[in-house]
């Protein structure tokens, strides 16, 4: 008697465990390859296992092995395509109750011997026609042992296999939900850090219109329009954590409009921004606090007033935005810790919130040597017309 047969029946079962469940894809719900939904899930299961008994019966076809050992491998495989319905329910209803490993085990133990014992006994009444496949179980009982072991080899591994898809699909979906989470907390943060930048420029531009209005009330209400402009474009950019660098500057501009009203020739305003880091994303509301940093710290404690320079320049993959003035300087014992400016805070939290990506580059702020001060910020190079952060190449 020739063991061969039976053997590589035994390697086939074995092997279709580790190979099988490959195709378990088939039969998710969320498969959603274009493809395949223009095959009949039916259709489908029977071509997945199909190929599944063809590629076991290679290595003994290049052995030599006759056409029976290829048959009886493609029907044992189709054994397991009628049975996968069945298997995918019981799993679908034990998993939608208790997805519990420790508890499952024991369970899907008891599952196998039944399922085992079925596949045995039908693919031997499948094979039974065929009388090449002299080693069926129902022609000859002693290798029933030899159909049961690697039937529960098979159903062990399509299950270890099924659930490890599951429990990957799982900790994706988990990983996709936290992600979201952190996100929305980001955006709560941004809003919040928003709210409180918001009120602090507003109180202080009306504190500036406010001393005019009684001395010049001409200059007042120009300052109000300007004022005016500036609360509508910001509205405009309140559901946006990031607009264009073009946009950011007429923000600014408008801003710009009060001041120079304010102090007149005292303030001179400098501008130096490459034409293509105008269509770069920037956080709203980025310059205005600088500026006016500047502006109050530096320059209006100078009779004679100062200049102000905004440049924008790409260097590398990002872009450096600086704010410089030839005011009176930092303190000598100034650091970025101790100031309790809610400007110059509320702008580095937002870019730390942001960009963490960049790291402590992302906002500096130090003593030019000519006197003055120099902020510089550096944040990812984006593209304005990509709509979302997406790099620019």
């Amino acid at each position: 008697m020739n063991p061969a047969p039976h053997d590589s029946a035994i390697m086939a079962t074995d092997t279709g465990a580790r190979s099988a469940p490959r195709h378990s894809f088939f039969w998710e719900k969320d498969w959603d390859w274009r493809w395949s939904t223009r095959i009949p899930l039916p259709l489908r299961v029977f071509l997945a296992w199909t190929a599944v008994g063809v590629f076991l019966s290679v290595p003994e076809m290049f052995a030599g092995a006759a056409w029976p050992v290829l048959l009886s491998k493609v029907l044992e495989a189709w054994t397991w395509a009628l049975l996968t319905p069945a298997i995918l329910l019981i799993d679908r209803k034990l998993t939608s109750t208790d997805q519990n490993v420790i508890r499952l085990v024991p369970l899907f133990f008891l599952l196998s011997i039944p399922f085992s014992i079925a596949h045995a006994y039908l693919a031997a009444l499948i094979s039974y026609p065929v009388p090449q496949i002299w080693w069926n179980p129902l022609r000859k009982e002693g290798y029933i042992v030899y159909y049961l072991i690697g039937g529960w080899q098979t159903f062990a591994g399509f299950i270890a296999i099924l659930q490890a898809l599951k429990y990957n699909g799982r900790f994706l979906t988990g990983r996709l939900q936290l992600e979201r989470v952190e996100k929305t907390l980001i955006e709560a943060r941004l809003n919040i850090l928003r709210l409180q930048l918001e009120p602090h420029f507003l109180f202080n531009a009306l504190n500036a219109i406010s001393s005019e209005l009684s001395v010049d009330p001409k200059l007042a209400r120009d300052m109000i329009s300007d004022l005016g402009a500036l609360l509508r474009r910001s509205l405009d950019c309140q559901d946006r954590s990031e607009i264009a660098l073009a946009d950011e500057m007429t923000l600014l501009e408008h801003y710009l409009s009060i001041q120079r009203v304010r102090f007149g020739d005292r303030l001179q305003i400098s501008v130096d921004v490459e034409p293509q880091a105008l269509f770069t994303m920037v956080p709203s509301m980025l310059l205005q606090p600088l500026v006016e940093n500047a502006i109050r710290h530096g320059i209006e404690r100078r009779m004679s007033g100062g200049t102000i320079l905004i440049a924008a320049s790409r260097t590398e993959d990002l872009l450096q935005v600086q704010v410089l003035d030839d005011g009176v300087g930092l303190p000598r014992n100034w650091q970025p810790d101790s100031s309790t400016g809610v400007g110059l805070r509320v702008t580095r939290e937002r870019l730390e919130a942001l960009y963490p990506e960049v790291g402590a580059d992302c906002f500096t702020i130090r003593r030019r040597k000519g006197g003055g001060t120099e902020v510089i910020i550096h944040i990812p190079w984006y593209k304005a017309e990509s709509g979302a952060h997406e790099a620019a190449a």
